[in-house]
């Protein structure tokens, strides 16, 4: 929300003014309070010590009034304390005022305290310091005010109330036997409030009044201050700047003189916008030299990003190439080689049929069909990753029993680790069916065990186990050797395309590198995982995870994804026929 200046201005000072005129309410209200107060402890003071005088005034004539003048005493009946309650008595009737003579032990009932003057008279006994104590009450349903003074016994007084206590005294009335200075009552008065509560609000409101009135005549004078000193300046810089905002550069400012800081503001203003419409003339020339490099750029990086996708092109049209030749070419040496396999068959049978083969022929036969073998494990490790980069791999999920797949591996892998004497054990846990590509999962474990016992010394050992990770979801299969193990460097790149341990490994061992990077492949495929674990001269551990929850695909897709698969693979040759590219 945008609020003008006035505004805020006019917000501030009203909240100022409002606290201000509080705090001068509540510190009247106070001043008031106390005011009256003290005005009435004044006029109580002033009415006590007039009918003090009353007292002290019968004290003193008590012998003229008792003795008549030929000096014989005759008592009249009339003491201070009759004198002193009839002009009290007289004084409440004709006025708004009470006054009384009051005592805890009164001669006459009337003259019993109440609450408040008892109270008095107990404060008086309890700090002879006491001069006086007061209070506003309400009586009768009225404000009053009550002041009470202490009714001290004098010597002229024991000749009524002092020793010897119940002698009847010229009054009639027993002594008490009190001493001198006792505390024998108080003198109590209740004084109206009425007037001078009107009287004190009055005059907090003539003052409420002026200072209201003095703080709207600040207020008003502060307000037009504000509007020629700073509102209509502002208001002027604003319509400039808006100006200068919408593309006039050449706005101005008249030089305000009112203040300093206004002269300046505008002062500062007009060079600011002198500077500013000399630099936009130079930013637009800027501005045209810039686009017009920028749309010679922008030709130039069109005609490379053209050149771009051209080179991509030919490099996607190379890349198919490639794919296509690996798969020509893997069948192409597969046929000839199924074939060689098939006539050392052949030759063996007939060299049977002649006569037994010596050991020499033996050894020979082996190291044929071994390399045979290895021939064929290359060319198809080539034929997988062709078909994986050209697309036309699919994948086959079906409810398998890892048994089969152990038993396969086995009559496979045990005669090429029993030629090197590597003892090879399998472990199968509690595994349940699960769903899976049974050809791929092979592949892998093939894969995995061909490389244990190649790079497993002869002795050595090699175990292969499978178990069900419940918690985590996962079926794992892993193969451990006693082989010479992966250097640490080279863990990292091993599942790499045509990459091993290192060049004397791979000139020792031979091979093609494609092993490994067909087994990440095919277990990404199941959305699994490889990892490795090995020390050099320790041996390696390679662990394959797979999902224990992948969905079994419906038989009519099942058997769409095979026919297109089968349309887009290239045929394989058979033994005995040839195949042409």
């Amino acid at each position: 929300m945008r609020i003008k200046l006035r505004t805020k201005i006019a917000v501030l000072v009203l909240g100022v003014v409002t606290v201000f005129l509080c705090a001068n309410v509540l510190w009247e209200s106070e001043r008031s309070a106390k005011l009256e107060e003290a005005e009435l402890v004044q006029q109580a003071r002033a009415l006590s010590a007039n009918m003090e005088a009353v007292w002290e005034f019968m004290n003193k004539n008590q012998d003229k009034i008792n003795y008549d003048s030929a000096g014989n005493f005759e008592f009249k009946g009339l003491q201070c304390s009759i004198a002193g309650r009839s002009v009290g008595a007289f004084f409440s009737r004709d006025t708004d005022y009470s006054v009384r003579y009051v005592s805890d032990t009164p001669r006459n009932v009337a003259d019993t305290p109440d609450a408040f003057e008892q109270a008095a008279i107990d404060a008086f006994r309890a700090n002879p310091h006491l001069t006086e104590y007061y209070e506003f009450a309400e009586v009768d349903g009225r404000q009053v005010f009550r002041f009470a003074e202490p009714m001290d016994l004098e010597a002229s007084c024991l000749s009524c109330h002092g020793e010897p206590a119940g002698e009847i005294d010229l009054s009639g009335y027993p002594r008490e036997g009190l001493p001198d200075g006792y505390v024998y009552g108080a003198l109590s008065m209740e004084i109206p409030t009425e007037a001078f509560v009107a009287a004190s609000h009055q005059n907090a409101a003539l003052n409420i009044g002026f200072s209201l009135a003095l703080i709207v005549a600040c207020v008003a004078i502060i307000s037009v201050a504000m509007s020629h000193l700073v509102t209509r300046p502002l208001t002027q810089v604003r319509s400039a700047m808006e100006e200068v905002g919408e593309g006039d550069y050449s706005a101005r400012l008249p030089v305000d003189k009112s203040s300093d800081e206004m002269t300046v503001l505008s002062s500062g203003f007009n060079e600011m916008a002198a500077q500013l419409e000399k630099a936009a003339g130079h930013l637009e020339e800027l501005v045209a030299e810039r686009t017009l490099a920028l749309e010679h750029a922008y030709g130039e990086l069109e005609r490379q990003s053209m050149a771009l996708e051209k080179a991509n092109e030919a490099l996607t049209e190379e890349n198919q190439y490639r794919s296509d030749f690996l798969a020509m070419m893997s069948h192409e040496l597969k046929t000839p080689l199924a074939a060689s396999m098939a006539f050392a068959d052949i030759l063996r049978e007939r060299r049977a049929a002649g006569g037994a083969p010596t050991a020499e022929d033996e050894r020979l036969w082996r190291e044929m069909e071994g390399n045979h073998k290895t021939l064929l494990s290359l060319i198809n490790n080539i034929l997988e990753m062709a078909r994986i980069d050209a697309g036309r791999e699919s994948f086959h999920p079906e409810l398998m029993d890892i048994g089969d797949v152990v038993g396969l591996v086995q009559t496979t892998i045990a005669p090429l680790a029993g030629q090197k004497s590597i003892a090879l054990e399998c472990r199968v846990g509690n595994v349940p069916l699960f769903v899976a590509d049974a050809e791929k999962l092979r592949r892998i474990v093939e894969n995995l065990m061909s490389n244990a016992v190649k790079f497993t010394p002869a002795g050595g050992r090699i175990v292969f186990a499978v178990e069900h990770r419940a918690e985590a979801g996962l079926i794992e299969l892993s193969v451990a050797d006693t082989g010479c193990g992966i250097p640490e460097a080279s863990q990292a790149t091993i599942f790499d395309r045509f990459v091993q341990a290192d060049s004397s490994s791979s000139r020792a061992y031979g091979g093609s590198g494609l092993g490994l990077a067909l087994v990440r492949e095919l277990a990404e495929m199941h959305g699994g995982t490889v990892a490795l674990e090995s020390a050099v001269g320790e041996g390696s551990t390679f662990t394959v995870s797979i999902p224990d929850d992948i969905p079994l695909i419906d038989a009519t897709d099942e058997r769409a994804a095979n026919v297109n698969a089968r349309d887009e693979e290239p045929r394989e040759g058979h033994v005995g026929e040839e195949t042409h590219g």
